[in-house]
């Protein structure tokens, strides 16, 4: 996760071994989507999206919260894929296959595919992340595209 208070990122290394052991999301790539998934919200914190959104999902219900939480997560797959794109032109370390992994481990992250692994028929209203198919299209969106502004989930009228 992302912390604003202190600017930096915190990743649980056993995470990684869950994404490749039980959800079936394994290699390097599939590793480097989800850090720099979770560098996505230092950007938007930069940018002071981080800080608008949070003041707004304190105003409103839990189910609108989680729907601006979606269009936060998603945001941050999109400027994965953003790096994952200058990753692979300028720095030359994308290997093939590199990016099925990425978008590989966007879907298996995905709240519909996490609660049905958990045994759970998929409930839209708790999602926070998005679904698998939002979260691999948004990862692929900012590949494609290498643009901030293709990134904007929420002037977006579906995700």
């Amino acid at each position: 996760f992302y912390c604003p208070a202190d600017r930096k990122a915190y990743l649980d290394t056993a995470f990684f071994t869950t994404l490749h052991q039980r959800l079936g999301a394994g290699g390097d790539f599939a590793a480097a989507y989800v850090v720099a998934h979770e560098i996505g919200p230092h950007i938007q914190n930069e940018l002071g999206i981080l800080a608008e959104t949070t003041r707004i999902r304190q105003q409103v219900g839990e189910a609108e919260a989680n729907a601006i939480s979606v269009r936060v997560e998603l945001q941050a797959d999109c400027l994965s894929g953003i790096w994952a794109r200058e990753a692979a032109q300028t720095l030359g370390v994308v290997e093939r296959g590199d990016l099925e992994e990425a978008v590989n481990a966007a879907r298996q992250i995905g709240d519909d595919t996490l609660q049905r692994n958990a045994g759970r028929r998929p409930m839209p209203h708790p999602f926070t992340h998005g679904t698998s198919e939002q979260r691999s299209r948004w990862f692929l969106t900012g590949l494609q595209s290498g643009r901030l502004a293709d990134c904007d989930t929420f002037a977006a009228r579906s995700l």
